[in-house]
């Protein structure tokens, strides 16, 4: 009993001190859980278990992050689309939600700011939410997003998006792990520990291993719901592009091509145009692309590059009908 009261004490003061210094050791990891714990609650969906909590806001990892009344990273837009207006919706992770870089800087308000000096009457509204896959973006896009009436969608694909949707979380260690700042902390130590001596634990590795015969079920499940995006956007007229942002840590000896036929072989049999930004990115040194030395996510450089290359997708001779 007196080792258990021993513990609890440890426990709690763990606990203080990592909320009182916070400030002081909080990392990519630590950010990244603080932004789950502060800016997501649970949806009573199997296939989209969480989204952005609206209107509320958090400061994270340097940069202010503010939802709008849909729980989207943007403005507010009326439900019904003005006349004179045309609309992207951009579906993705958290480099679509623009993690580590403001929001004018995001890539989908770069685009937005390229495509009305053009013509003036465009909207492009950011659905992206850290930690969605393929199947999370198309669930939220037909709860939320087609209401909103776009003429474009493009689904933004990154490496980790065939991963399985998240599991639903309840009971006394979900409670721990979600308001413990100290266990954060642990586990956060423990995680970059771990891939220093386990090869088996690298991020290289595991991304690799996602398009391995084993992780079959998930591929097949992602591919289900990116041609679910398929249909809906034909049964609505609406017209659909496919982006694939690459990992950004190295480019010389790059090691998920298979991510990228994944999405191009998908977008091929859609006949839905691709565009694969690698050659755009790998014209510079990777470090210069992420928003800090621990976190290759895209900065702002990275996000205007993201944002050039769709706008000059879009305004290509075959899609000129779009923008007029």
């Amino acid at each position: 009993m007196f080792a258990a009261y021993v513990a609890l004490f440890c426990f709690l003061a763990g606990e203080i001190v990592a909320r009182v210094f916070y400030g002081h050791f909080a990392d990519f990891n630590m950010e990244m859980w603080r932004y789950a714990r502060e800016m997501k609650s649970p949806l009573p969906y199997e296939k989209l278990p969480f989204h952005h909590v609206p209107y509320h806001q958090g400061h994270f990892y340097g940069v202010t992050i503010k939802t709008n009344s849909l729980g989207f990273r943007d403005r507010e837009y009326d439900i019904e689309k003005p006349k004179n207006k045309k609309r992207i919706i951009l579906l993705g992770d958290s480099f679509t939600l623009g993690w580590g870089v403001s929001f004018e800087k995001t890539f989908a308000k770069q685009l937005e700011t390229m495509l009305n000096r053009r013509q003036g009457a465009w909207e492009v509204i950011n659905m992206g939410a850290g930690n969605y896959n393929s199947t999370m973006e198309v669930e939220l896009f037909e709860l939320k997003g087609l209401q909103l009436d776009p003429d474009i969608v493009i689904l933004v694909y990154f490496v980790n998006d065939v991963e399985p949707v998240p599991g639903k979380e309840s009971g006394l260690v979900y409670a721990a792990t979600k308001h413990s700042y100290c266990i954060s902390f642990l586990a956060g130590r423990f995680i970059k520990l771990r891939s220093r001596f386990d090869s088996d634990y690298q991020w290289s590795r595991y991304y690799r291993s996602l398009y391995s015969p084993a992780n079959t079920a998930n591929i097949s499940a992602a591919e289900k719901s990116i041609r679910k995006l398929v249909r809906l956007c034909r049964r609505h007229d609406i017209s659909l592009l496919f982006v694939n942002i690459p990992e950004l840590r190295d480019f010389d000896n790059y090691q998920f091509f298979e991510a990228t036929e994944h999405i191009r072989s998908l977008a091929r049999e859609a006949s839905v145009p691709f565009l694969d930004l690698f050659v755009s990115f790998a014209v510079h040194k990777p470090e210069s692309l992420w928003v800090s030395q621990e976190d290759p996510h895209a900065n702002e450089k990275a996000n205007s590059i993201i944002a050039e290359q769709i706008y000059g997708m879009l305004i290509q001779e075959s899609h000129s009908a779009l923008l007029n």
